[in-house]
């Protein structure tokens, strides 16, 4: 694979929207460097073998591959999902260039036959029609796999939801006075303001039917006239 095509396709907006932005720049930077040698091999590498190639490195590659960046299998092989469906692509075009070129090829050598007897058995010609409908749906069949690919691409890509971290009492009570128009009307208000804080924070930010609060800000701030009246 590597000999054929030296490189793999690097997407940003996957890469930007991905798990592995989620990861300190260290695990970023090895995680590329693994999809490099990946790619090099073949898309055939063993667990210990990538242990030893970046030795020094155990903790880093456990914390990647407890974050699903890359699989182990039965053997103790990895896989790399987006290289593997490059990988399997690759191989289907080829297959299919190896099926349009031997069609081609056939198509040349009875056409060229017909040149020098200037007479096509009835056999041959047949053949040659049949490659040549061959060599069209090929063509067809590729065409049509590309324009999935392109529609998938065009697809929008999901964000993981971000972790709820909830807030200090400082930032809560400081987000809760930039929605009075007034200070007075702010700490009119400061003591409920304080009384709802405790309320979520001790229910570890749950409302009052149960339920995970996931934004706090767009909570207090649809809540701010219970909290005022």
């Amino acid at each position: 694979m590597a000999k054929d095509l030296p490189y793999f396709k690097f997407f940003c907006s996957e890469w930007n929207d991905g798990d592995i932005t989620l990861e300190t720049y260290e695990h970023q930077g090895l995680f590329i460097n693994i999809c490099s040698y990946y790619w090099s091999n073949e898309c055939n590498v063993n667990f210990d073998k990538l242990l030893k190639r970046f030795r020094g490195n155990d903790e880093l590659i456990d914390d990647l591959s407890a974050a699903g960046l890359f699989k182990l299998d039965e053997d103790r092989f990895i896989s790399i999902s987006f290289l593997d469906e490059q990988r399997e692509e690759r191989l289907e075009q080829s297959k299919v260039k190896s099926k349009g070129g031997k069609a081609s090829a056939e198509a040349r050598r009875l056409k060229k036959l017909q040149q020098e007897s200037n007479t096509i058995p009835t056999e041959n010609e047949h053949v040659l029609k049949s490659c040549s409908t061959e060599t069209q749906l090929l063509r067809e069949e590729e065409k049509r796999k590309e324009e999935k690919r392109e529609e998938k691409k065009k697809k929008p890509i999901k964000k993981p939801k971000e972790p709820f971290i909830a807030p200090t009492e400082r930032e809560f009570m400081i987000y809760a006075k930039s929605q009075f128009t007034t200070d007075d009307a702010y700490y009119a208000a400061k003591q409920n303001l304080l009384y709802k804080f405790k309320a979520w924070d001790v229910d570890n930010w749950k409302d009052g039917n149960g339920k995970q609060i996931t934004s706090w800000k767009s909570k207090l701030f649809h809540n701010l006239k219970y909290i005022i009246g």
